[in-house]
């Protein structure tokens, strides 16, 4: 499961200089699919609907949409009473399984491991506001011991990607309370102080976060109130991202890309969300348990697991603002300002296990609050958008990740990079320039990094370590002693050197294209998965080596300083 698909290639060679990257990955079939399953509580919709309750549209836009090689395949489920069926052909918004529960089984293996990730939208016990002990009642189907078991061996051992997200008080909570990270990283329960649906709230950490963003002259002014329905218009909310990665580029200038996941090719970071009246709310770094144990029946360990002595942590990638009321006049009433955690994510590769993500509101993603944004169009569209194209290719295991991006650089040797910027004689720094730009500007440079970084784990533990300690700064922390330093290359060197090295290997596959194009014009073309990516990693080791030598020469440069 956790493997790449696999591909034949049978594309005569002779055609290859004739086709476009996105015409070879057709042709090719240079692509690989993750697969998804969206698990619904009974009160969300599947169907489709511009003022729908669900989440049919973003259903749509994935099956319809890659990035870069990636596609998306998805399947719903939906979590009902009575037993569990499976209907082989559904429509698109019928549920492949109905009465769904995690621990289901098809021939003899769990449904689960089918797939590569599992969104979560939960909205039992329901929308009444009650006390705690309804989270848990038969009514609500809670997740049991054995679902939960299931569900969190896939993400520990097959490194299955984990969304899950409610709304505001305890929508969500009966399905995912209790599931490993995403119980501590999110609110879910009473006790754990969850956001009212109504009034300004109980007390200062228990208020309503009401976000809906005025429209009209006269809602911007406050003199008209703002409705509960201005969550279904073309106005989305402001939201602010978190640096993900901070560079001191020199004394007075710092650079600072946000988390993938909030980051656009084109038009930079995703700082854009739909408005809702009522959210929900992540919990901030500093307050989560690291030292938790899994408390998982049957199974063992840290819900935060550490691996040769690290610890990957729990991050909110982007804070959202309440809509104060004064001085705006909100239909649901007063409202102080308030800042609170909306996106949090966990990447658990590191430390061998999946990826997760949770979000304040389904309403981020639910139809009735992103139809009238769509049909507006423009930029806000394109970035809440590529959002959840965004989740859904970074929730994806490793191997499908690696897989891509070598299908991304295989396709450069035969497009004008290939021709015009690949030469033999260049420089790993060259070379690595030229796909740098490319990836850049294809998939955007928050995913040149994140990959980067991720091959560097694999061929490079020590250096991977003291990058992390430098790159991955949060809120503006400064290197370890106060002062910048001096002395640290750009990562942006790093990256073109480790993709120079891609580049490097990918020339003795790309001369075999070649030599049959010649030879045999009408010959078949196959391509070996697992040696293509091991080619890459390589290519890796030799970018890290010449960057360190590189290095080694500018610090012996610099010697005469110091005397």
């Amino acid at each position: 499961m956790e493997g790449r698909d696999q591909f034949a290639a049978t594309l005569g060679v002779s055609d290859v200089y004739l086709k476009g990257v996105l015409d070879l990955h057709h042709a090719f079939r240079l692509h690989t699919t993750v697969k998804i399953l969206v698990v619904v509580d009974g009160g969300i919709s599947l169907t489709e609907a511009p003022s729908g309750f669900g989440v049919g549209r973003v259903v749509r836009l994935l099956r319809e949409s890659h990035v870069g090689c990636t596609h998306f395949s998805v399947d719903l489920a939906r979590r009902t009473a009575g037993a569990p069926s499976t209907n082989n052909n559904p429509a698109p918004n019928q549920p492949r399984y109905n009465g769904f529960r995690f621990d289901q089984q098809e021939s003899g293996q769990p449904i689960l491991n089918k797939y590569h990730e599992v969104w979560c939208f939960g909205f039992n016990p329901g929308n009444d506001a009650g006390p705690d002990s309804n989270i848990t009642q038969t009514g609500a189907l809670p997740m049991s011991d054995a679902e939960l078991t299931v569900l969190t061996n896939w993400m520990n051992s097959r490194r299955g990607g984990l969304l899950a997200m409610g709304d505001h008080d305890y929508l969500g909570a009966s399905m995912c309370h209790r599931i490993p990270r995403i119980r501590s990283m999110r609110r879910w329960t009473n006790a754990q102080g969850v956001p009212p649906i109504g009034g300004a709230g109980h007390s200062d950490t228990h208020l309503r976060l009401d976000t809906n963003q005025p429209f009209t002259a006269g809602q911007i002014a406050g003199t008209e109130t703002i409705p509960f329905a201005v969550q279904e218009d073309s106005k989305p909310q402001r939201i602010d991202w978190v640096p993900w990665i901070s560079q001191q580029i020199s004394i007075f200038h710092m650079r600072q890309r946000p988390h993938p996941i909030l980051c656009h090719p084109v038009y930079g970071p995703i700082d854009v969300m739909p408005d809702h009246p009522h959210e929900g709310w992540c919990y901030e770094d500093s307050e989560i348990n690291l030292a938790a144990s899994l408390n998982v029946p049957t199974l063992n360990g840290e819900e935060y697991p550490t691996v040769g002595g690290y610890q990957p942590k729990p991050m909110v990638i982007a804070h959202g603002t309440t809509t104060p009321n004064p001085p705006y006049l909100l239909e649901k009433g007063p409202s102080p300002k308030k800042r609170f955690g909306m996106i949090s994510v966990y990447d658990g590769h590191p430390a061998n296990v999946g990826r997760v993500a949770t979000d304040s509101t389904w309403h981020h993603w639910f139809d009735e609050n992103i139809y009238a944004i769509e049909a507006a169009g423009g930029e806000n569209w394109a970035k809440i958008s590529r959002y959840y194209l965004n989740v859904a290719k970074w929730l994806a295991p490793p191997s499908s990740a690696n897989w891509c991006i070598a299908l991304d650089v295989i396709t450069t040797h035969f497009s004008y990079l290939g021709f015009q910027e690949y030469s033999r004689k260049a420089s790993i720094f060259d070379l690595g320039k030229a796909l740098h730009t490319h990836l850049s500007r294809y998939l955007g440079p928050c995913w040149v990094t994140q990959w980067v970084f991720d091959n560097l784990h694999i061929v490079d533990n020590d250096f991977w370590a003291w990058l992390k300690d430098r790159l991955f700064w949060k809120d503006g922390i400064p290197l370890p002693g106060g002062d910048p330093c001096l002395s640290c290359p750009s990562f942006e060197l790093l990256e073109m050197a480790v993709l120079g090295g891609v580049v490097r290997a990918g020339f003795p596959l790309a001369d075999t294209i070649k030599a049959q194009m010649e030879k045999r014009p009408d010959a078949e073309l196959n391509l070996d998965v697992e040696s293509i990516v091991k080619q890459q990693l390589d290519g890796v080791t030799i970018g890290v080596k010449e960057f360190r030598s590189a290095l080694a020469k500018s610090v012996k440069q610099m010697q005469p300083l110091l005397r």
